[in-house]
């Protein structure tokens, strides 16, 4: 399956659950940054992000792509272009042990699909189980381990990745958002002999926003701030690059 294909599937996927949804949000957010670690003699790019996640009566459903460009060239091959799609089934809420007041809230089945095409093809399919906390001052905190399978590699391993959010006010009309993930890759796939080991990795993103329409009583449209971004060994690669990488950022909620 091609990252061509895969996109399809997220599309038709997407549609099917916006649908059925029971709650909704879709934010398009520009990113610049000068420090993004790739192949590319420039290391100053621009990012533009579509992100979708939606709740439906058994589940929920993340989507996001990332299209990142150099700025100072034209060649369309430094063009960069990555995306998951990740929907989650509860089992709590199918056989009806969710309870949202406690401090595990739910058992979900877990999945994702990651496609992408820059300087390192990815293609993953990965598969397994989720927890929802109940977690004071947290809009959300999930962990999800999964079986990974990089379709463009030999061999499967574990990933852990934890994703969560905090909303805090300091005044009412300054309002300011914290979300971050944690990406675990705890072993290696592929091989030394045909060069594709990719070995075992961590990555980050941490967002802090200002709502900037709530200053004038307009709340939840745009937000402005910055993403951090951390690659301890970008894209697992053998003695790959360390991405430090602080971005600004402009968000529209749809």
């Amino acid at each position: 399956m091609n990252w061509r294909s895969i996109l399809i599937a997220s599309a038709i996927g997407l549609s099917i659950s916006a649908n059925a949804a029971t709650w909704s949000e879709t934010t398009i957010s520009y990113l610049r940054g000068s420090n993004f670690a790739n192949s590319f003699e420039d290391n100053n790019r621009s990012e533009l992000s579509f992100e979708h996640a939606s709740g439906f009566k058994y589940g929920d459903n993340f989507f996001w792509l990332d299209v990142s460009d150099s700025q100072s060239s034209s060649r369309s091959t430094d063009t960069e272009l990555y995306g998951e799609w990740s929907p989650r089934f509860s089992a709590g809420k199918v056989l009806g042990f969710y309870n949202k007041d406690r401090l595990v809230q739910d058992v979900l089945l877990s999945g994702t699909l990651e496609f992408g095409r820059s300087a390192v093809v990815s293609r993953a399919r990965l598969y397994g189980f989720g927890l929802d906390f109940n977690i004071p001052h947290f809009s959300y905190f999930q962990y999800n381990l999964y079986i990974r399978d990089n379709m463009d590699k030999t061999g499967t391993t574990f990933q852990s990745t934890f994703a969560y959010k905090v909303p805090f006010s300091i005044s009412k009309k300054i309002k300011i958002n914290y979300s971050a993930y944690v990406d675990i890759v705890h072993g290696e796939e592929g091989t030394d002999s045909d060069s594709t080991i990719v070995e075992a990795y961590w990555h980050t993103g941490q967002v802090v926003t200002l709502d900037l329409g709530a200053l004038w009583g307009v709340e939840n449209v745009i937000h402005t701030g910055f993403k951090y971004q951390y690659w301890n060994r970008k894209y697992g690669a053998k003695s790959g690059p360390v991405e430090n990488n602080l971005k600004w950022m402009i968000k529209w909620v749809l």
